[in-house]
């Protein structure tokens, strides 16, 4: 079976021949080569471009960036974060929502850019026992031991404002489905427990809870743009699944090389008895067939489509902003360019 690569060099594709069947996974001692090909089988099903050029203009990021960063410094939760962390937080989310979203309007960005700007903020800053009493504390009126915490759910409810109150719902649960999830992440005993063939729900049950794929896909389709949500709601699980799919494998060298080993790639291979190099071949056809589906899905309603080939390139393919006010015709893919992903060591520069 032949696969490809993006080099490091190259804006266009290299065949590499590799036998999917017995790939073996050496990442530590420096084999990379059937990681390499297994990400550019993904990118080739995709049809991914590196030269895509997604419509981002500098000075509506930094606008959005300055109007986030304000609103997060009004709440005065700095709480020994550091400034720098917040700020990270903010420039992360605006990357994600102007190359996932880069033709909804500013408001629409704004309230959902704060949204995740919770996201990034709930993964790496919050202590585990403020984000275990989080949903009590809320439902009971109490105060919130992260002062972020407490202002989760007004940010939460603003997506009424622009979204059919039915992906509203579906976002909230999203969001608060995140919180459990990422408590579950945080507890040794649960990613420590041995995972059994016979539990084959488990590994995608905890990524979905875990994952904000249900929120990103309903964030495609604002009330003002897909008033009739019939016309897309038939891929909004497909397309949660690509979002998932997708972060996982692109996610795994990374964790790959710290030894993590509580991860749905990980995960499903025991309880289906193959190997993870199995798994992630398998993942990359599952993203290549929904790249399809959704596409024919949502053929008959050109304004749905163009949301989601945008979105689809945006969440592998974001520009460097200064590239681009440089005119510098020059894209990166936001997962490939991110340094926590470590992807630039595979030659995915």
């Amino acid at each position: 079976m032949a696969t490809s690569i993006v080099g490091p060099e190259k804006s266009s594709h290299i065949a590499l021949p590799i036998n999917t069947d017995c790939l073996q996974t050496s990442i530590q001692g420096g084999d990379t080569l059937g990681l390499r090909a297994i990400i550019g089988t993904m990118l080739d099903l995709v049809g991914y471009q590196p030269s895509n050029n997604p419509c981002i203009v500098r000075s509506t990021t930094k606008t959005l960036e300055k109007a986030i960063a304000e609103e997060v410094g009004s709440w005065n939760i700095d709480g020994g974060h550091g400034g720098a962390v917040l700020a990270s937080n903010t420039k992360k989310a605006v990357s994600l929502i102007q190359f996932w979203y880069p033709h909804h309007s500013f408001e629409v960005k704004f309230a959902f850019g704060l949204c995740a700007w919770f996201f990034f903020y709930i993964d790496d800053c919050v202590s585990a026992e403020a984000l275990e009493d989080y949903q009590r504390n809320l439902l009971l009126g109490r105060p919130q031991a992260d002062p972020a915490l407490a202002r989760y759910h007004e940010v939460l409810a603003k997506v009424y404002d622009h979204w059919d109150p039915v992906c509203a719902n579906f976002m909230i649960c999203s969001a608060m489905d995140f919180v459990s999830g990422t408590i579950v992440e945080n507890r040794p005993e649960t990613m420590a427990l041995t995972v059994l063939p016979t539990a084959p729900s488990w590994p995608k049950y905890l990524r979905a809870k875990s994952g904000i794929g249900s929120g990103a896909a309903c964030a495609l389709f604002p009330r003002n743009i897909h008033p009739d949500i019939s016309a897309y709601i038939q891929v909004l699980p497909d397309i949660d699944d690509f979002t998932c799919l997708v972060n996982d494998i692109l996610s795994f060298y990374k964790e790959e090389l710290a030894g993590e080993t509580g991860n749905y790639v990980h995960f499903r291979s025991k309880t289906s008895l193959k190997t993870p190099e199995q798994v992630l071949v398998e993942m990359v056809h599952e993203v290549g067939d929904i790249h399809t589906r959704v596409a024919a899905t949502l053929g008959g309603h050109p304004e749905a489509l163009a949301a989601w080939t945008t979105f689809e390139t945006g969440f592998m393919c974001v520009t460097l902003l200064l590239r681009f006010a440089l005119n510098a015709d020059y894209d990166r893919s936001w997962h490939l360019s991110i340094e926590r992903y470590k992807l630039s060591q595979l030659g995915f520069q």
